[in-house]
């Protein structure tokens, strides 16, 4: 069955259905083509079509759905082009977050953050993975105080977590991340906000080329045969 029970069935809201299909969509239990039947969902759900129907437009609009002429919707193909865009609009963003936040992070903020990078190193299914490394930039972004950025960010990392999981797939997650986490928190500690937003970018850019590589890759493979 569709998300294979992982969330309770009465769920009315548009908003949960949402983060149930987006969570789906990241981690590839729906993978890129996969139809996004609105009557299916809605049985699963217990809901009638509309919540549904709200909830596919708003993964439309973020880009992890895409719908079909005469046909319905579907999750979005992957593709080097947008997710280049993603990585770049994270770059964008995500410095600023980080030196609107680094004076307020607290002792707290901090460790929490140790604790995060220490379950990362301890875990070996690449979800996991992904979102501990969401959880551990989210906890010196929240700092910022900016929930606009906030939510734009998430849905920028939602749909690139997709993509970093089929890169990665089976793969112990790159000692260079984890080694550019610390790295983050020691500028952190610092408060050294040119040093930290800096870092950030270089961060989210090296990441994303690993991404890049990988699908460039893929959509080459099949020019190679007449």
């Amino acid at each position: 069955m569709l998300l294979g029970g992982a969330r309770p069935k009465m769920i009315s809201s548009t908003a949960m259905i949402a983060d149930a299909l987006r969570d789906a969509i990241s981690s590839s239990e729906l993978p890129p083509g996969a139809p996004l039947k609105q009557d299916e969902i809605a049985e699963n759900f217990s809901v009638s079509p509309t919540p549904v129907r709200e909830a596919l437009k708003l993964l439309v609009s973020e880009g992890l759905a895409t719908l079909r002429h005469n046909r319905g919707c579907f999750v979005s193909d992957l593709s080097s082009a947008v997710a280049r865009e993603l990585t770049e609009f994270r770059a964008v963003l995500e410095p600023r977050l980080a030196g609107w936040a680094v004076d307020q992070l607290t002792e707290r903020d901090v460790e929490q953050a140790r604790v995060i990078m220490r379950k990362i190193d301890t875990t070996g299914n690449p979800a996991r993975r992904l979102l501990l490394a969401t959880d551990f930039h989210a906890i010196i972004y929240a700092r910022a105080n900016r929930p606009f950025f906030l939510e734009q960010v998430s849905r920028a990392r939602n749909n690139l977590n997709r993509y970093w999981r089929l890169a990665w797939g089976d793969k112990t997650f790159p000692v260079s991340a984890q080694s550019e986490h610390q790295e983050i928190l020691s500028l952190c500690v610092a408060r050294d906000r040119d040093g930290l937003m800096n870092f950030i970018e270089q961060h989210i850019m090296i990441s994303g080329e690993v991404v890049l590589r990988y699908l460039q890759q893929l959509e080459s493979e099949p020019t190679d045969h007449p």
